[in-house]
């Protein structure tokens, strides 16, 4: 591994093949269309995972698509993303791949924080890409620096992770607010969050690793009996009073992760990046957008003062 890691051209061998496309990002999905396809076609399945810059993943979207359609099986890689690839600008910043992640069929999408959790995504994603029932993955990653945290990765963190989700610093129950973020933002989340509880000691912070996988576990709920069991969304946000506001942060569009309101009655200010991206230091840029500490603290405020 580590020789490979020196070439950035791979190495072939026995265990696997690194194939270079260059900026061709349709020939990227139509190449992972017929490796994801290898099991039903030729009885032997691979794992096929393509990387490309996050925004260009709109560029090969038809064959993105009908690779989906078919049930390839891949995982594609989508980094740098974001405002948070600061220097390079608004062509290369991506905005709503987010949404694409969570309505286009056959595929589930994760957008990790740190190191474990992608962990855990990689090994939740090969085995779905093996599963009859399984499909395609799409992990949209950051190269923004994030501090690791130091923690035991139970079972049940592990379970949540998958989910789509889990409280950073659970909230108790007299909280008016809680605090979502997902991805590269959540530095900038936790900050808000010290600063917050100074005068709400008891808000909660939600991290999001999947709103696909928490957006279709709620809407399989709402078409299921009645008497089923609750969404794992429902369950984190049930911790909350009806009368407590959610502030949502990521680093895409901010509808991505407004239809929480839906889930139970909270009122919601979400954001995230609306409008084109531009050249400049990655703190800045966060303050531009909307995206910074002082700018989730403003939207939690506006939430106390319009209770």
């Amino acid at each position: 591994m580590s020789e490979f890691c020196r070439h950035s051209t791979g190495k072939m061998s026995t265990q696997g093949q690194h194939i270079e496309l260059g900026i061709a990002e349709n020939n990227l999905f139509l190449l992972l269309a017929a490796l994801g396809l290898s099991a039903p076609l030729f009885g032997e399945r691979l794992l096929p995972i393509g990387t490309v810059y996050d925004p260009f993943i709109s560029r090969g979207l038809d064959a993105f698509n009908y690779a989906c359609y078919q049930d390839a099986r891949f995982i594609v890689v989508g980094t740098p993303s974001g405002i948070s690839l600061a220097a390079e600008g608004g062509a290369h910043q991506s905005v709503y791949e987010p949404l694409i992640g969570l309505a286009q069929p056959g595929l589930t999408s994760f957008e990790p924080a740190y190191a474990d959790e992608l962990c855990e995504m990689m090994r939740w994603s090969f085995e779905h890409l093996q599963a009859d029932d399984g499909g395609a993955v799409y992990l949209r990653l950051s190269t923004r620096p994030i501090a690791q945290p130091s923690r035991e990765f139970t079972g049940a963190l592990a379970r949540d992770v998958t989910e789509g989700g889990y409280w950073l610093v659970p909230p108790r129950k007299s909280t008016t607010l809680g605090i979502v973020a997902s991805g590269a933002v959540l530095p900038e989340a936790i900050e808000a969050h010290r600063q917050i509880t100074e005068d709400e000691p008891d808000a909660g912070l939600l991290v999001i690793t999947s709103v696909d996988r928490l957006y279709r576990g709620w809407t399989d709920s709402c078409r299921g009996p009645l008497d089923g069991p609750p969404s794992h969304v429902s369950r984190l946000l049930e911790v909350l009073p009806a009368t407590a506001g959610l502030v949502t942060a990521i680093d895409g569009h901010p509808s991505t992760l407004s239809w929480l309101a839906s889930v139970r009655p909270h009122r919601v200010v979400p954001l995230g990046v609306d409008r084109f991206g531009q050249s400049g230091d990655l703190l800045d840029l966060y303050r531009e957008y909307g995206l910074d500490a002082k700018a989730m603290v403003a939207a939690a405020a506006r939430l106390l003062v319009d209770r």
